[in-house]
């Protein structure tokens, strides 16, 4: 398997997946807040624990250096589509850059 490249944050399909699927958990609150001209306190704070669950996937993105696999039944590399070749990390590919 190629060695991945470093990309922007606006070209992962995990980043934009998050953003998509905040602004769906959060469009039927605000609408709902919105005829109703005021937010709960609820309301409030399901808002507050859907934005954290994006922070955290966004960051865990940003910050990941492993490679994933999938089961070999899912498609993308299987355990051993990664174990045949070495690991990268993030300061390679970097380095590859330079």
């Amino acid at each position: 398997m190629p060695t991945p490249q470093p990309k922007s944050v606006f070209a992962s399909k995990t980043v934009w997946g998050s953003i998509f699927t905040t602004i769906a958990a959060i469009a039927p609150i605000l609408g709902e807040a919105y005829d109703r001209h005021s937010i709960s306190g609820q309301e409030a704070a399901q808002i507050v624990v859907i934005l954290a669950g994006a922070a955290a996937t966004v960051v865990g993105r940003v910050q990941s250096e492993a490679p994933l696999y999938t089961p070999d039944w899912l498609p993308g590399p299987d355990k051993k589509d990664l174990i045949d070749s070495p690991p990268a990390t993030q300061s390679s590919n970097l380095d590859s850059l330079n």
